[in-house]
């Protein structure tokens, strides 16, 4: 047989789930490795391209100072050597050649004379129609031989002084603008070193080289933005959907663990049934063996008269096992403990004016509707309160509390006490022998006992018989309290799973 002590935890573990900062969490570390990966690869693809526009520039140099004329530049050493067709001829070839490469700004040579970089051939550059690249002044004038140059880079000295080919690895800025220069030696027939040649490459004619790659990358900076955002929002609905599940199996687990609670309880009401009714036996056993003692005449009407009290009870106890079984015909219905509450009192004031001595009260934590048998329900109350009324003289309270809420029942605890002090001396000696009996578990052996105080409180308690009944008596107050299970409203469990969905 299932049951289901076996299959459920002890306690019920809780996880932590945070949708919105774990996806503004992870979104974020999302970016950042992205962002970090796309500098990476922006950083190297621009020192790439650098790379290979120095080597590019270097390799251009050294063909165009490869078919150079290196006897005829060796002869230039002299402004009036500007009119030869030769020094003509190496400047058309250097134009010719720079519109050729479309690689470099500036095409000339220079030679080193007594410590000083002087310009040997330095044409204007030109485009493809003949007319003069730059409109300004300075580079509309070209140089003439031996023209001194003015604040030289560092590796064109270099070059100058070690006669090998050197490129700039930093752009450097001179009175043309900022750029970034190959140097390459020439040499004429006898392999004697009479100059070198100089490609410049404006930063700008750099930048817009690399334009492509900062263009991708800005680019790709907005793809990883859009997919950071996507990963974020995909995290957050996942996990949210996942605190749902949480969040639904935790209600399950703790209504798992409250019908435990209750399946516990109901076998240790049922225990006490068992009890109570053990008792009862014992008792009718009792009052028949001292009917064994009597005069044969007297014992046919006590056995008469014992046997429809007995007949009675068991018409109680049949009433109760048709409720419990849900064949009875106990009228059930949607109530409110407010309203219970208000027509309790409203009877009390209308059959004597000690009805102004009940007072009432109840916790807010009550449901606001609970369906169950209101009818006997406020029968109950109503005849506690006309024993409490008719036992003391003072202030009655009547009061309901939460006792434990599941997912569509609850305990509702009754209590209804008041001051011993109010009590007579007779009233005193009867609550202390229903205080007796209430201890024994016997109420069932003196049904006068609640004949005498005019309350039928056995059937009341046949009634709930799956509740404990607590009469207590101290030496300040006397009370009676049970709990009752009554369901929560339909309606109510109606309107909270549509709010669900």
């Amino acid at each position: 047989m299932y049951s289901i002590n076996k299959k459920m935890p002890e306690k019920i573990r809780k996880y932590y789930i945070y949708p919105a900062t774990e996806g503004i969490f992870l979104a974020f570390l999302a970016l950042l490795l992205t962002s970090v990966t796309s500098y990476f690869i922006y950083h190297h693809a621009l020192f790439a391209i650098r790379e290979e526009i120095r080597d590019g520039l270097l390799r251009t140099a050294s063909g165009i100072a490869a078919c150079l004329n290196g006897d005829q530049i060796a002869g230039f050493d002299s402004p009036e050597k500007k009119d030869l067709p030769e020094y003509q001829q190496t400047i058309s070839m250097l134009q010719k050649a720079r519109i050729a490469t479309k690689h470099c700004t500036y095409l000339y040579i220079n030679r080193l004379v007594n410590g000083s970089v002087v310009f040997v051939v330095d044409p204007t550059p030109i485009d493809e129609e003949g007319k003069p690249l730059f409109t300004d002044e300075k580079n509309l004038e070209p140089s003439v031989p031996m023209t001194a140059y003015e604040n030289p880079s560092n590796e064109l000295l270099l070059a100058l002084a070690s006669a090998t080919p050197v490129v700039s690895a930093e752009p450097y800025s001179d009175n043309w603008g900022t750029f970034y220069s190959a140097y390459v030696p020439i040499f004429d027939s006898q392999k004697r070193f009479v100059g070198t040649l100089g490609a410049d490459l404006r930063i700008n004619d750099m930048l817009e080289r690399c334009k492509p790659i900062e263009d991708a990358t800005k680019r790709a900076f907005f793809v990883s933005c859009a997919l950071s955002l996507l990963f974020g929002t995909l995290i957050w609905f996942t996990r949210r959907f996942s605190l749902q599940l949480n969040e639904s199996r935790f209600v399950l687990l703790e209504s798992f663990l409250l019908a435990r609670e209750f399946a516990d309880q109901s076998s240790i009401r049922i225990g006490k049934q068992l009890n109570k009714t053990s008792v009862l036996l014992k008792n009718i056993a009792d009052r028949l063996e001292k009917l064994t003692g009597n005069d044969q005449s007297e014992i046919a009407g006590q056995l008469k008269h014992e046997t429809i009290r007995l007949s009675t009870l068991a018409d109680k106890i049949q009433v109760v096992s048709e409720l419990k079984c849900g064949r009875g015909n106990l009228e059930l219905g949607t109530f409110a403990i407010s309203e219970v509450m208000m027509r309790l009192t409203g009877k009390m004031k209308q059959g004597s004016a000690d009805g102004f001595r009940l007072k009432t009260s109840f916790s807010d934590q009550i449901p606001a509707e609970l369906y169950g048998p209101v009818f006997t329900y406020e029968e109950l109350l109503e005849q506690m309160g006309v024993f409490f009324l008719k036992m003391f003289s003072g202030e009655v309270k009547c009061s309901c509390e939460m006792v434990q809420e599941g997912t569509r029942e609850a305990i509702i605890r009754q209590s209804m006490f008041s001051d011993i002090s109010t009590a007579d001396n007779s009233g005193m000696d009867l609550l202390k022998v229903l205080c007796d009996r209430g201890k024994r578990n016997d109420f069932f052996y003196e049904v006068e006992l609640a004949e005498a105080v005019a309350v039928p409180i056995v059937r009341e308690l046949i009634y709930l018989l799956n509740s404990d009944i607590d009469i207590s008596l101290d030496k300040n107050h006397f009370s009676i309290s049970f709990d009752t299970m009554f369901q929560k409203s339909p309606e109510t469990e109606t309107s909270e799973d549509a709010e669900e969905e």
